[in-house]
């Protein structure tokens, strides 16, 4: 996979160039946790209302975790610390959210990179884009399991998580490869973090992951979820 850095968004428009690309960075102005945090729901408020994360938080700290000291249904418990695949936030709900905000407490030593995809740039053939749309797969959530497909009526977003869908048939397992094939000869963007960095992302559009990281690195990033 190719992989290129990404540019900072003009500082006074950071929200610019959502609708072109489907991310933006800017700097908070502060480098503390608590005005990091204050950014990351100030902009987070301009774009819609807020989602609860794990255990029903508004506003989470998040860091690179072990598989043994992951929860026992995230990508972290399968992945460790190794890389993270490229995903969309919440696929395991219903409606994943709309945006995904990050702002950098502590990129870590060494730094792990955030990578970023637009699933609109894969290709997809028309043929391939109705097998998205209309194969069901199971999308694994404990109890709370249900039925979808991995590209929303009408393509609205791509519901993408390899520790969450899991196909059942032939054509769910030919979808499945579909995307993976695509995302895996795919040319990426890497975003590498600084203190104070602020990273907005359309979850809809964008698949996110992470480049592998150390047990006690150290990174950490304040994560705010919106549904616009």
């Amino acid at each position: 996979m190719n992989t290129s850095d990404i540019a900072v968004s003009g500082p006074q428009q950071p929200l610019a160039s959502l609708a072109e690309r489907g991310w933006s960075r800017h700097s908070s102005e502060g480098t503390d946790a608590g005005t990091i945090v204050r950014e990351l729901g100030r902009l987070g408020d301009r774009l819609g209302s807020r989602v609860q994360g794990r255990a029903g938080a508004l506003e989470e700290v998040v860091q690179p975790r072990a598989a043994d000291d992951a929860h026992p249904r995230s990508l972290s418990r399968r992945y460790g610390l190794g890389a993270l695949p490229f995903h969309t936030e919440l696929s395991h709900r219903t409606r994943p959210c709309r945006y995904l905000l990050l702002g950098c407490i502590d990129p870590g030593s060494p730094a792990a990179a955030t990578m970023l995809l637009d699933w609109r740039t894969l290709g997809f053939s028309r043929e391939e884009l109705d097998l998205l749309e209309d194969t069901p797969i199971l999308v694994r959530s404990g109890r709370r399991s249900f039925y979808s497909t991995i590209l929303s009526p009408g393509g609205a977003f791509l519901r993408y998580d390899p520790g969450c869908l899991e196909a059942f048939d032939e054509r769910g397992r030919q979808a499945l490869r579909v995307v993976v094939d695509r995302i895996a000869g795919a040319p990426a963007q890497a975003h590498h973090w600084r203190q104070g960095d602020i990273l907005i992302i359309d979850n809809w559009r964008v698949l996110h992951g992470r480049t592998p990281s150390d047990r006690g690195s150290g990174r950490r990033l304040a994560r705010i979820l919106i549904d616009g």
